[in-house]
């Protein structure tokens, strides 16, 4: 909080050199590189990118922070809906079990996990997706964004 604070108050934003706005924008676009397959991208891409650049500018250390809390904040509501989506389908095939239902709609109908899990999975995944190209566009613009529904572990 303090480096963004400072950035504003400093109006540092005004006299960004070209390659800040692009690092800063690459440290949020690397994030994406999760949906083309990439074993935890969304968390190595801003991490090395920051790890790298960190030092050359307070802008690019502020992005690089909010785009890796961002998706840690990310990674911990994946992990949570996974758990949920496995206690409701666990429970509903235990329900299932108990009154030996047998009927097709009644089995998809009855296992709410795998729907919350698709779903809220989905969900976050367009969430994601749609928050990092508008933090990119700021990042270009040189001007500071900071993600809704992040929470601040790296300060």
């Amino acid at each position: 909080m303090n480096s963004m604070n400072t950035l504003i108050n400093n109006n540092t934003i005004g006299s960004l050199k070209p390659e800040e706005t692009s690092h800063a924008v690459l440290v949020h676009v690397s994030a994406l590189s999760s949906y083309i397959g990439v074993p935890f991208g969304s968390l190595l891409g801003p991490l090395i990118f920051w790890l790298i650049w960190r030092d050359q500018s307070q802008y690019i250390d502020t992005h690089g922070k909010e785009a890796l809390n961002f998706n840690l904040s990310i990674l911990i509501y994946q992990i949570l809906i996974v758990v949920t989506g496995i206690i409701l389908f666990v429970g509903s095939l235990t329900g299932m079990a108990a009154t030996e239902a047998e009927d097709p709609l009644l089995i998809i109908l009855a296992l709410p996990g795998v729907w919350l899990l698709a779903g809220a999975l989905g969900l976050l995944a367009l969430i994601r997706l749609i928050l990092v190209i508008v933090a990119a566009i700021k990042a270009g613009n040189g001007e500071i964004y900071r993600y809704p529904l992040s929470i601040r572990l790296i300060k």
